[in-house]
């Protein structure tokens, strides 16, 4: 039992210390003297402090993260700022929440009261600490995850059910030519200071902006497609005229502007970059993986660990194919796979319906594993065809507006991959992977919203990957076939690993990722260059987190095995992370900690 450490480890340190002390369940740190419990009054003085705390935070939140707001089914007020100016607010409201957190006394909350006190402080802390790499963060222009993606993303979800709504949408709708203008003064400064995107990260990004600039009528920053003139009222066709007035003289003038400063720089752009390599990009990208991972790892240590991972996923998948009758020669494995029946893909119709199977059957046999099972509705279905090369799947999380998530998978990637990805997908994605967790939190009405919509990489990416080897239970009814598609996930995301901290760390190139992910995957030279290579430049960080949260994850479950011995539940172990939420990685384990010494003490009552 602990707030800090537990009684072992603290009768440890106060003995090495050299005092004498007493010790009490719940006791805070090495005391000379016995302190008295809290009271009813104190916990309840306590708990009002720390939800003056979070409303705080979530009202903050509202104006530096108005995407969330659009999850809550909240009216934004503004888009995302990419300046400099709102990375310094974020720090000075940061620093302030550390200091009103630490005047709470955490040993008067409740467990699940702490969970959020260690959240908020975690965070805060990161926020605390971003505007010193303000200008090596280099991802405000990379397709799908754009400061535009995110403002889009708030525009549509907009509800215009009256005048005043419609002056709010067409304040928002105004405000996307100033996001350009800034983007425009950043990355001229950044030019100034010799900080550039690499050069195919530059042309994804001009690209990107062009691919904005439309007529009204086609233009993303438009009015939501919910939103029907009616005719019977002027303000209407007011708006509808405003809007459009807007995109015409406004917006689309502002991103032509940007992209035209980008394609200026593009002959200085390098033609290779790893984060490390710009002046102090090494500090930024340590602290990046931190962030992503919610781990304490160096970049050096987690490269080493993902090596290791590839080696022993490595030879796992290699015993999984040989169980297959599949060969081992890359190219005479994508003939296989071109060719065999068992792996082609016909039409389309048939695709959501093998991954519906599959999730069906996946829910029937982990079931026991997996309770209690979220009750929010899941449509799976093939992207539309301006979606189709994004990416192989793409999983949109419930909102609180829309209470339902969608699966969509790319037709044309899994035709030209083979269903041998198809159950590795649907593990990870849905059950018991992301779904599974994403549902079961956006369901918990008891987490606050700030915790509620969180998405830690660490945690979230961390358990789909979990997911797959908690799969292998279902080794009685999958095809051996499928257990290899399964392990060559697993071994893509430690691949990524590598390749993540290589090229930003570790001094990589393009070919050295390139050999590297040829060694292992059987994907083509294309997919690989997209799904990893451009990824590790354009979201640094973003490919370490599943396998470092993934391995994690199995060491708290082998740590709680060891402690619990008969007591363990694999269920309940599941029961008590997924309930949880999404939580940074090491405030999971502090209330693991918890609950295994209330697993092991059933007789004492837990703590209010």
């Amino acid at each position: 039992m602990r707030r800090v450490m537990n009684l072992r480890r603290l009768g440890r340190v106060c003995r090495y210390a050299g005092l004498i002390v007493s010790l009490t369940a719940g006791l805070e740190g090495c005391a000379t003297a016995m302190q008295r419990p809290p009271s009813r009054s104190d916990s309840a003085f306590v708990q009002l402090k720390l939800d003056v705390a979070v409303q705080e935070y979530w009202k903050y939140l509202a104006v530096s993260r108005p995407e969330l707001m659009a999850r809550a089914d909240i009216a934004a007020t503004n888009l995302p700022d990419p300046a400099l100016g709102q990375a310094k607010e974020d720090a000075q409201f940061a620093r302030a929440g550390l200091v009103a957190l630490d005047e709470i006394n955490v040993r008067a909350l409740t467990e699940d009261a702490y969970v959020t006190w260690l959240s908020m402080r975690w965070e805060f802390e990161a926020m605390s600490g971003w505007a010193a790499f303000h200008w090596t963060e280099l991802t405000d222009l990379a397709p799908g995850q754009s400061v535009f993606d995110r403002s889009i993303l708030i525009l549509k979800s907009q509800r215009i059910e009256d005048e005043r709504a419609a002056q709010r949408f067409l304040s928002l709708v105004g405000t996307v030519s100033f996001v350009a203008r800034v983007l425009q003064t950043e990355y001229e400064e950044r030019a100034r200071r010799e900080i550039r995107p690499s050069r195919a990260a530059a042309i994804r990004a001009i690209a990107h902006v062009r691919g904005l600039i439309a007529p009204p009528e086609s233009s993303p920053f438009g009015l939501p497609p919910e939103f029907q003139p009616l005719g019977n009222e002027a303000w209407h066709g007011n708006l509808v005229r405003a809007v459009d007035g807007v995109i015409e003289k406004s917006i689309n003038p502002s991103l032509d502007s940007l992209a035209t400063v980008l394609e200026r720089n593009l002959d200085a752009a390098p033609e290779f970059r790893g984060l490390s390599d710009l002046p102090g990009g090494g500090a930024h990208y340590a602290t990046l993986l931190r962030y992503r991972t919610t781990l304490e790892v160096s970049p050096a240590d987690a490269h080493a660990i993902g090596i290791a991972e590839v080696t022993r996923i490595g030879s796992l998948a290699a015993a999984a194919r040989r169980d297959a009758g599949l060969p081992v020669n890359r190219d005479s494995l994508r003939a296989v796979l071109a060719r065999d029946s068992t792996f082609v893909i016909g039409n389309e119709e048939s695709i959501p319906v093998a991954a519906a199977r599959l999730f069906e059957a996946a829910t029937k046999n982990l079931d026991t594993l997996f309770q209690p099972a979220p009750v929010l509705p899941l449509t799976i279905a093939v992207m539309s065809p301006e979606l189709d090369a994004a990416s192989l799947a793409t999983y949109e999380a419930a909102t609180v507006a829309k209470p339902s998530a969608r699966y969509l998978l790319s037709a044309s990637q899994l035709k030209a991959r083979s269903a041998l990805v198809l159950p590795g997908l649907v593990l990870g994605d849905l059950m018991p992977g992301l779904h599974r967790q994403q549902a079961t939190q956006i369901e918990n009405g008891e987490l606050p919203p700030f915790r509620r919509l969180a998405f830690h990489d660490g945690f979230v990416r961390g358990w789909q990957l979990y997911a797959l080897e908690v799969a292998d239970s279902l080794s009685g009814t999958l095809a051996p076939w499928q257990r290899f598609g399964i392990r060559l996930r697993e071994l893509a995301a430690a691949c990524g690993l590598v390749v993540d901290t290589g090229i930003n760390a570790m001094g990589w190139k393009r070919e050295d990722a390139l050999a590297f992910l040829r060694a292992w995957l059987p994907d083509d030279d294309a997919d690989l260059e997209r799904e990893f290579i451009l990824v590790a430049i354009e979201s640094p960080g973003t490919l370490s987190a599943a396998t470092l949260g993934a391995r994690e994850l199995r060491g708290l479950r082998r740590w709680a095995m060891r402690e619990l011995g008969n007591r363990f539940s694999m269920a309940a172990f599941h029961e008590e992370v997924l309930r949880t939420g999404s939580v940074p990685l090491p405030v999971l384990g502090q209330h693991l900690e918890r609950w295994i010494w209330e697993m092991n003490n059933p007789a004492i009552p837990p703590r209010p």
